[in-house]
């Protein structure tokens, strides 16, 4: 594997929102259609590279008075 490329903070805050938001689009969505395994998978992408911007998107949902989508670590990349 090769090293990962270095972002900038705006990229990895659009990285960021674009993984959150597809977490919260497959929460929305019956269980028997979620694609849970590529949920876990984002979730587990937001910790490892993005946990500030994670931090950041939690917070504005909550400021907004939205119900965020639940990130809570749950597994690891891969496993």
């Amino acid at each position: 594997m090769t090293d990962s490329p270095v972002l900038t903070e705006r990229e990895s805050y659009v990285l960021a929102q674009a993984l959150y938001e597809f977490v919260r689009l497959e929460q929305s969505k019956p269980r028997d259609l979620r694609r849970l395994a590529d949920e876990e998978e984002a979730i587990a992408i937001l910790h490892a590279r993005f946990d500030n911007e994670l931090a950041m998107l939690v917070k504005f949902d909550e400021a907004a008075g939205c119900q965020p989508p639940d990130c809570e670590r749950k597994a690891s990349i891969g496993g």
